[in-house]
Formats: structure tokens, C-alpha cells, sequence
């Protein structure tokens, strides 16, 4: 091989660890920061004035775990990793796929970076979500019904 294309090969090489780098510095930005407020996606346009605070969470599906119901905190998270507070045994789900927070005593959602993502009333969501009753979400093959 020739003298320049090893060099070429070299720059070309670096140029893909500098890539690398800012990609990791990006993705941990996103991890870091802090979510904006939430606002809820309405349909039809209204706003309600204060919603009514979620205060459990009740299983769907899968049928085994039908009925289970989980009482929410200040801050819970859901997925596979047996730290999580609603552990949920399916392979489409991430190790912690999702938490429902706090904030000014009202209910939100947010997914967390998750590989499949997060469902609420059959809607992907991409930032936090203001939870009210009846929200169906989705977690892999689990769904559950906000209370």
C-alpha cells in the first residue's frame, strides 16, 4: 500500500473518532437535560383548567396480570430492570422504559428513550405527557388504564 493512502486511511479514521465523540457528548446533552413543561395534546382543542391528578394504574393486559393495580408516588419508573417499581416482563420493553412524575401535584408520563416506545391512547408520545383518567398506555404488550 502506498504512503498517502495509509495516511488518507489515518485521517479518515480520526475523522470518524471525532464523529463518535460528539455523537456521545449529544445523546448525553439529551439524557442530562432537564424536560421542558409538558403540555397535554388535545384533540379537540380545549384545555381543561386542572386536571385530576392519576392516582393509580390499572393492568389490562397481558390477561395473567389483568386487574393488578399499582398505586403512583412521587416518582415511579416502569420497565424490565427489577429496580423499577412496575416491572414489566416482555422482551419489547427496555430496562427502564418509562416513568410517571410529579409536577405541581399533576400526573406525567415520559418516555425514556426507550427502544419501541411509548403509547398513550394509541399515540406515540415524544415528550412528557400530561396523564387524566382513562389514558390507556401501552408498554410493549402491556397496557394499562390511569386511574
Amino acid at each position: 500500500m502506498s504512503e498517502q493512502f495509509l495516511e488518507l486511511l489515518k485521517f479518515l479514521f480520526l475523522a470518524l473518532l471525532y464523529v463518535f465523540f460528539i455523537w456521545v457528548v449529544i445523546m448525553s446533552i439529551f439524557q442530562i437535560r432537564k424536560p421542558q413543561k409538558p403540555e397535554r395534546s388535545r384533540k379537540d382543542g380545549q384545555e381543561s383548567s386542572q386536571p385530576e391528578r392519576v392516582k393509580s394504574l390499572l393492568t389490562i393486559e397481558p390477561q395473567e396480570n389483568k386487574g393488578v393495580e399499582y398505586s403512583l408516588e412521587e416518582e415511579i419508573f416502569l420497565g424490565r430492570d427489577e429496580e423499577c417499581e412496575i416491572i414489566i416482563s416482555d422482551t419489547f420493553t427496555s430496562h427502564r422504559h418509562a416513568r410517571i412524575f410529579l409536577e405541581e401535584n399533576i400526573s406525567y408520563l415520559e418516555d425514556l428513550a426507550s427502544t419501541n416506545g411509548t403509547y398513550v391512547n394509541g399515540e406515540k408520545i415524544e415528550q412528557p405527557y400530561l396523564l387524566q383518567q382513562r389514558d390507556r398506555i401501552q408498554i410493549g404488550n402491556s397496557v394499562f388504564e390511569a386511574k
